[in-house]
């Protein structure tokens, strides 16, 4: 691949994929909106150093979450910090405004995701709130299929008992 070749292939894949991973990264900090865009800088340059894989791809969105949530998980490893739950427009993130009663529902559960654990909140974002499937999500997580099974069940409970 050729330098051109492989700008071109970068600038594709960040238009593609670049707004979902910002919201991943967002919903994984919490309020640090830091943290979110260090890991995305991260993300950008790994993805970069690594175009060679590209063409072999089969799902290359699978690709750049992946990245993102390990480039994530390397920043908050240097910055070891713990955030306060995050804030109502954080919280409403890419919803639509349509009423306030969607909006309440939204706040409700968004608060309620994002007070699980870390490592049950991580899976459901990068599950259900990212897209990928449960390969997917354990090869990012570098977990078993089981496990993160385990995590969505706990976590599935939890909300429900939180939000009933």
């Amino acid at each position: 691949m050729d330098e051109r070749d492989r700008h071109r292939d970068f600038m594709a894949l960040l238009d593609a994929h670049g707004a979902a991973v910002m919201t991943m990264l967002r919903r994984l900090a919490r309020v640090n909106r830091t943290d979110a865009e260090d890991a995305f800088q991260e993300t950008a340059a790994r993805v970069w150093r690594n175009m060679h894989e590209f063409p072999r791809l089969a799902n290359p969105r699978a690709w750049v979450m992946t990245i993102a949530y390990r480039a994530f998980v390397d920043v908050r490893a240097r910055q070891r910090v713990h955030d306060p739950l995050p804030d109502a427009v954080d919280a409403r993130a890419g919803l639509p405004n349509d009423s306030a009663e969607r909006n309440e529902t939204a706040d409700r559960v968004q608060s309620a995701i994002a007070a699980l654990d870390e490592p049950v909140r991580q899976v459901v974002v990068l599950h259900y709130m990212s897209g990928l499937t449960l390969a997917e999500t354990a090869t990012a997580m570098k977990l078993s299929a089981g496990t993160v099974k385990s995590r969505l069940n706990a976590a599935l409970g939890r909300l429900r008992s939180v939000l009933a």
